[in-house]
């Protein structure tokens, strides 16, 4: 038999057949292609000032010196775990208990592959201790973890626990998350917080660090403290900004729990323990796997500089939720919000988060209530990634992409300095009773706002790609702002499809319909 003839080209892994072509080769194709345009007109310049390339390569961006580490390894920018959960991440839906249907929805959603019901903003620790009661008895009475959202008071954290006592809850075996967090609740304008008075913001984050370290003792499990960045976020803060906000008012935090003569001084290990910290995720997959990433890498060098050695097993590494953002929900053509809750998601996901929300998408269009629908598929897009799509068995799967590893870096360091700013004026809580994070939020708000204008930032179903049909069909059902408590001051949702949108009176659309 004769032998077979040899292909043209060697197909070894070795010298797969492919012409040799260099970095100088790559950018003169593509300026041919820009027909006359420079290769720097495909670079990108974030709000927060992070450029990215249109090439990443090993001679530029290599990872061979990255000094991130291993999964499970400080400064845990791989990941707070050296292997995957079962489950991935925990699963939560947020549920208004002031609303009637709420029961029925908990019930649903938990026996539908929710793993826990996050209470939202808004009620009364005293008036509505009842319908806390009604919502979310029967769930935590059957083993279903319960958290309260972020801007929490003791007084809240007290309503709970009373009804995991009215249930028989185990309390030494809680892991819930309570939600104290003044700083959040003054951003977000719940309740009375002041923002514009900051030594009240150091007395109320010392009175809930005193709550937070008797919880602990009860419940030594559960994650009595927060800093959310998802209010800053919606309010237009750029994405640095946003991971600035999460660390100063971690700092704030440890200040008030281990040097406050009001805390209960905790040594720095033991205070970081009590805290969570939430994020938002937005449209952009790899921004905000890049933002889980950096908080780490950044809360692990604060931590470092309390002398709280992550890297010998002393202090616990960062426990992380994402929430998906508000400010990129569309009231016209809703229907797109799931593919950005989709992304969101996916990115939170390969971040190495500890727990995800997803906003129903038509959380706007549709009212507080929202919609059956939209609550199935909030609760769907995580459980097809997790147990369809198996997103949460790979430990930091973008780990080593050029791009990935060149923007987490670039983020961590504008996050840093934005830090050091808030923290030379006086920490969070001056900066915001001064109203320098409020002006630097605005600031990026209205650049934000330019872009999408010229077309730099395309909102889909919004500013390009716009069904005339599905915007008059929405266009009636348009809810117009947030509930009357949550507009008592703060910094405010802004949704950046809010200027395009129009409500039955042809008023632009501002807010949030719930939260």
């Amino acid at each position: 038999m004769a032998e077979t003839p040899p292909s043209q080209h060697d197909t070894t892994l070795g010298d797969p057949g492919f012409a040799d072509v260099s970095e100088s080769d790559w950018e003169a194709a593509a300026e041919g292609a820009l027909r006359g345009k420079p290769l720097s007109s495909l670079r990108t310049t974030l709000l927060d000032g992070v450029e990215t390339a249109p090439l990443y390569t090993a001679h530029r961006h290599g990872t061979e010196a990255d000094p991130s580490g291993l999964p499970g390894e400080a400064p845990f920018t791989r990941g707070a775990g050296a292997a995957s959960g079962a489950q991935g991440w925990e699963v939560r839906q947020i549920h208004d208990v002031r609303l009637a249907g709420t029961p029925d929805a908990v019930a649903a959603d938990t026996t539908s592959g929710v793993d826990a019901v996050t209470v939202a903003r808004g009620w009364d620790a005293d008036g509505d201790a009842a319908a806390l009661d009604a919502a979310i008895g029967d769930a935590a009475g059957a083993g279903v973890t319960i958290h309260l959202q972020s801007g929490a008071s003791p007084a809240h954290a007290a309503a709970l626990l009373d009804v995991f006592g009215n249930h028989h809850v185990d309390l030494a075996g809680l892991n819930s998350w309570l939600g104290l967090d003044p700083v959040a609740a003054a951003a977000s304008g719940w309740r009375s917080a002041d923002a514009g008075d900051s030594a009240t913001l150091v007395s109320s984050m010392c009175s809930a660090a005193r709550s937070a370290t008797d919880i602990a003792q009860r419940s030594p499990g559960a994650v009595p403290l927060e800093a959310d960045g998802s209010v800053f976020a919606d309010a237009g803060a750029s994405d640095a900004t946003e991971l600035a906000a999460m660390l100063a008012t971690g700092v704030a935090w440890l200040r008030a729990i281990c040097d406050h003569a009001d805390g209960p001084g905790l040594d720095p290990a033991a205070a970081a323990g009590l805290l969570g910290f939430t994020l938002s995720a937005g449209p952009d997959a790899f921004l905000v796997t890049a933002k889980c990433r950096a908080l780490r890498m950044c809360w692990t060098r604060v931590l470092g500089a309390c002398g709280v050695d992550l890297a010998g097993g002393e202090g616990p590494p960062m426990r992380l939720h994402a929430v998906t953002a508000t400010a990129m929900l569309s009231a016209v053509d809703p229907w797109v919000n799931m593919l950005r809750a989709t992304t969101a998601t996916f990115g939170a996901a390969n971040g190495g988060v500890d727990a995800i929300t997803v906003r129903p998408f038509d959380a706007v269009s549709a009212g507080a209530p929202s919609s059956g629908l939209g609550w199935r598929v909030a609760a769907n897009t995580q459980l097809i990634l997790r147990h369809e799509s198996r997103v949460g068995s790979v430990i930091d799967p973008g780990g080593g992409s050029w791009y990935l590893e060149d923007l987490t870096n670039k983020l961590a360091h504008a996050a840093w300095d934005h830090f050091r700013e808030i923290d030379a004026a006086g920490g969070i809580c001056a900066a915001m009773a001064g109203g320098g994070l409020e002006a630097s939020i605005a600031a990026e708000r209205e650049l934000r706002d330019e872009q999408i204008a010229a077309g730099e930032h395309v909102l889909v179903g919004v500013t390009d790609f716009v069904d005339s049909q599905a915007e008059q069909a929405s266009g009636a059902n348009v809810a117009v702002g947030e509930p009357a408590s949550m507009r008592a001051g703060g910094l405010g949702v802004h949704r950046w499809a809010a200027p395009y949108e129009t409500g039955p009176a042809d008023e632009a659309v501002t807010g949030e319909a719930g939260s």
